[in-house]
């Protein structure tokens, strides 16, 4: 289980910089839907599947960036479909008292 905190992200590359992170992408991945695609069913993370990302925290995101998670949740999709044990899944917020 990858757990991610979405509350301080402002933009895409902040968004990549955890997702990334968190599945251990190698160095040269890229930071793109296809990249991700291609290192969610290709087993070049260093965290296999089986995996799931849990996010907490988007719904107070930028209306483009909310939007560019519903295009990555594809992205999982897509990749569960083709056979890789992998899911994305968007959470409650942290409660105030955590924050």
């Amino acid at each position: 289980m990858i757990r991610l905190d979405a509350r301080g992200w402002h933009d895409r590359d902040d968004l990549w910089r955890d997702l990334l992170a968190g599945l251990g992408a190698p160095g040269w991945h890229g930071a793109n839907l296809d990249a991700l695609y291609d290192g969610l069913v290709a087993g070049e993370n260093s965290v296999r599947p089986p995996l799931a990302v849990e996010i907490a925290g988007a719904a107070r995101l930028p209306a483009a960036l909310v939007a560019y998670l519903t295009r990555i949740r594809a992205v999982f999709d897509d990749a569960a479909r083709d056979g890789a044990a992998v899911a994305l899944r968007f959470v409650a917020p942290l409660s105030a008292a955590a924050r």
